[in-house]
Parts: structure tokens; C-alpha cells; sequence
């Protein structure tokens, strides 16, 4: 691949992706009103629980196989491998979703929910779980439109299918699950009629690719559900030390570094391919330090805007009784900063199979993190809810930072880095210290600091405006 083209495809890739995720995001953002309008808060409760565990379980119940598939599909040309990993894949996940069926068993038999909603439960986790390795296989043989365009289909499809279900039929939590149900198998039928799967037989399972493919993907498992034990033990620890209101607190304070998420998973699903691709490449140490660097100037830049708007939502969009979790947002950013670069490096160890390297420090950063809590969160407060998962998160950082050199050598330009952190600190400080001063006021000063972040950033900015120079005037050229 060239050394422009490589670029410029994470770039495409990227983009691609963006397109296809703030598609969806809108539509569900469109849906929440017909959710309330047509579902009791009890009804709207009991889906939330429902979708949120498909959610958590997704990691266990595929094992992750679908990371296996994308490491070990991109970049081969042997056909017959590519079956062979794909149906071994699939039959892993089928078997797993068979041992899943019995716990669904047990969830009746000790009456965790009604038997209907077990079933439900039991289809949705089926199908998004054949969606999640179909997808994933559309993502690694190169299919990046396909793989974007089906997660809108999907979205597409949940809209359809409540207006008939939920709106004309008025089924209520019954219409909300079987159009959730119904979105994935189209979804699937998509994804499966543009991945070539019909090729693909279960006489091509191997038990050598079942080995591998496990090996690769089981210390993934709490990679993927770090985040999600080091958010909700946070919040298990406020709830216990600081009590109910303070809980609330933290709950909509978390809502603002999501934000950042909705940028990580476009750019992570370019990034994978983009890093197995350029893995055995010469120049791969250049390339990685490149991309990291402009990664990091982006997130910066995105993390100091969430900053400037953080009071400015607090103020005018939300309840004034939850108006001091605005406090509680910035080491929350941070938090997810680090996470996120965290998962950056985490990249490199998959692309080199070494998986187990990720399990070891995300253990060791959900460990410190969930610690800290207990020490932060009794001494200082709500306040400092986040420090936690930002310490343990850097920690984690600073760990793969320091095994992954030894694969990849990743360049860090060390006073930028400290300066964009040293940037985001100070504005977070100015954001306390100037409290009391008018809104106008606080607004210059905290865009004051964005025009800093934007100047140190400059790198990334340059990059990204000749990536749309350039693709405007090839557009041109070639009409």
C-alpha cells in the first residue's frame, strides 16, 4: 500500500464509518419519543434491563470470536483458511448460544422474568450475536460500505417495524422486543447476502482453527467488559458512601464523556483494519507513531470543546437539582482519554496475538481504578468520582505504552502530549476558579483555552485539512 494511501484509507475508513454511526445515532435519538409516548415507564424500564443485559452478555456469549476473525481473515488470500476460520467462528458462537439456551432455563425456572420475556430475550441475543460475527466478517474482507450500511439498515428496520408493532398494533414491551428482534434479522440477511457466506461450509471447521481462534479470543473477554465493571463499581461506591443523590449526580454526569465513545468506535473500527493490515509493513513504527499522534490531538481537541459546554448544559438543559454534576465531568474525561488510548495500544497487541498481554492490563488498570475509588470517593466527594478510572486507566496506558515497544516501537512526542494534558488540567482548574463569574465570562475564558488546545493540536488539523483538499480536488479531476 502506498505511503499516502494508507493514510488516507484510515482516513476513508474512518469517515465511512462516521456516516453509517451518526445515521443510526440520530434515528435512535428520533425514537426515544415514540419509546415514552407508547411505553409506561415500568414497560420502558423493563426493555432498558432487557437490551442493556443483551448488551453486557454479547462478549461472553461470542467469546469474542469475531476479533479472531478480523485478525486472521485481513490480509489473507488463501480462500480456503478464510472458510476455515469463518465457519469455525460461526460454530463456536452457535454452540455457545446452545450452552446460553439452558441458562435461559434456569432464568425461567427461577423466575428472573416471564417465560415471553425469556424468549425474547433468548431470540435477541441470537441474532445479535450471528449480526456481530457477520458484520465483523463484512468489516474484514474489506466490504467497509457494506459493514457501515448495515448497521443503518438495522436502525432503518427498527424504526419500520415499531410503527407497525408498536404504534398500529399497539403491542407495547412485546412490539418494542420483536421490531429489536426483527431489525437484527434483517440486518443479518444483509450482511450474509454481501459477505459470500454461502460459500462458506461447517466441513471446513478444523479443530487447529477452533484452538487458535479461542486462545486468541477469551482474554479479550474483560478487555470488552472493563469499562463497563469500572463505570458501574464507581457507581456502586458513591451509591454506598455518598447515597442516593449523589448517585443521580454521577449518572448524568457520565452522559457527557459518552460523547467521546461515539468518536472512539468509529475511529477503533478503522484502526483495526488499518493495524493488521500495515503490521508486517517496514515502516510500521512511523505509521503507528503518525496515526497515535494525530489520535490524541483529536481527542484533546474534543475533550476541551465537551469542557466549554459542560456548564452551558448544566445551566440551560438540564434540571437545576442536578446542576452540580457538572463537577464531576471533567475527571470523567479524562477518564475515558486515557481508556481510549489505552484501547489504541491495545490494537497492537492483537495485531500481533497477543491477547493475553490485554487481559493482564486491563486487570491491572480495572484493579487500581476500582481501589481508588474506595479511597477518593469516601475522602473528597462526588467530585472526584473519576479519578479513579483516570489513574487507573493512565496506569494501563503507561503499561502498554512500555510492552508494546517491544513489538512496535510507538513514538511519543512527549512535550505536546504533556502539554495538551497540562491544557486540559489548567481549563478544568480555570473552570472551578472562575465559578462565580458571569456565563459570557466563563465562555471566553474556556474557548480562550479551545484556541489553545486547536494551536497545539495544529498536527492533526493540517492532516485532516488536506485529506478533504485532496479528496475535493481528485472529485473534480476525474469529472
Amino acid at each position: 500500500m502506498g505511503k499516502l494511501n494508507k493514510y488516507a484509507k484510515l482516513l476513508n475508513n474512518s469517515l465511512i464509518f462516521a456516516l453509517g454511526n451518526l445515521g443510526s445515532k440520530v434515528i435512535v435519538i428520533l425514537l426515544v419519543p415514540l419509546y415514552t409516548f407508547y411505553l409506561t415507564t415500568q414497560d420502558y424500564g423493563l426493555v432498558d434491563l432487557v437490551a442493556s443485559s443483551q448488551a453486557l452478555l454479547m462478549p461472553f456469549i461470542t467469546i469474542t470470536a469475531e476479533q479472531a476473525l478480523l485478525r486472521y481473515i485481513i490480509g489473507e488470500k488463501d480462500k480456503d483458511i478464510i472458510n476455515s476460520v469463518f465457519s469455525t467462528a460461526l460454530f463456536i458462537s452457535i454452540v455457545m448460544l446452545v450452552f446460553f439456551l439452558f441458562f435461559c432455563v434456569l432464568f425461567y425456572y427461577f423466575h428472573v422474568w416471564s417465560g415471553k420475556i425469556i424468549v425474547y430475550f433468548y431470540l435477541l441475543v441470537f441474532m445479535a450475536a450471528l449480526q456481530i460475527l457477520f458484520s465483523t466478517y463484512l468489516r474484514a474482507i474489506g466490504k467497509s460500505k457494506n459493514f457501515a450500511l448495515s448497521g443503518v439498515i438495522q436502525v432503518l428496520s427498527i424504526l419500520f417495524f415499531n410503527l407497525i408493532f408498536l404504534v398500529y398494533m399497539k403491542l407495547g414491551v412485546d412490539g418494542y422486543l420483536i421490531s429489536l428482534i426483527c431489525s437484527y434479522f434483517v440486518s443479518n440477511l444483509y450482511c450474509f447476502a454481501y459477505s459470500r457466506c454461502l460459500s462458506i461450509r461447517f466441513s471446513e471447521i478444523t479443530r487447529v482453527s477452533a484452538k487458535k481462534i479461542i486462545a486468541f479470543s477469551l482474554p479479550l473477554i474483560p478487555n470488552y467488559s472493563m469499562w463497563w465493571v469500572v463505570n458501574n463499581s464507581t457507581r456502586y461506591v458513591v451509591l454506598s458512601y455518598l447515597g442516593l443523590s449523589a448517585n443521580g449526580l454521577f449518572a448524568v454526569a457520565s452522559k457527557i464523556p459518552t460523547c467521546i465513545n461515539v468518536f472512539v468506535t468509529v475511529f477503533q473500527q478503522a484502526w483495526q483494519i488499518s493495524a493488521f493490515e500495515e503490521f508486517d509493513s517496514h515502516d510500521r513504527s512511523k505509521y503507528y507513531s503518525t496515526v497515535f499522534r494525530a489520535y490524541y490531538q483529536f481527542l484533546f481537541i474534543i475533550a476541551s470543546f465537551l469542557l466549554v459546554l459542560n456548564k452551558i448544559i448544566f445551566e440551560n438543559f438540564v434540571s437545576h437539582e442536578f446542576m452540580m454534576a457538572w463537577k464531576m465531568v471533567p475527571l470523567l474525561i479524562l477518564g475515558v482519554l486515557y481508556q481510549t488510548f489505552s484501547s489504541f495500544l491495545g490494537t497492537i497487541y492483537t495485531a500481533n496475538y497477543k491477547t493475553k498481554d490485554v487481559f493482564l492490563t486491563s486487570f491491572v488498570g480495572a484493579g487500581i481504578s476500582i481501589g481508588a475509588n474506595f479511597i477518593f470517593i469516601p475522602m473528597y466527594g462526588e467530585v472526584y468520582a473519576g479519578l479513579g478510572a483516570s489513574l487507573g486507566f493512565f496506569i494501563m496506558w503507561l503499561l502498554r505504552l512500555i510492552g508494546t515497544r517491544k513489538i512496535v516501537y510507538t513514538k511519543i512526542y512527549y512535550l505536546e502530549f504533556i502539554l495538551l494534558n497540562g491544557m486540559f488540567l489548567v481549563q478544568t482548574f480555570l473552570l472551578f476558579l472562575l465559578n462565580d463569574i458571569s456565563g459570557e465570562g466563563q465562555f471566553f475564558v474556556q474557548f480562550l483555552c479551545f484556541l489553545m488546545t486547536m494551536f497545539l493540536s495544529k498536527n492533526f488539523l493540517s492532516v485532516l485539512f488536506l485529506f478533504f483538499k485532496n479528496k475535493i480536488l481528485s472529485k473534480y479531476i476525474n469529472v
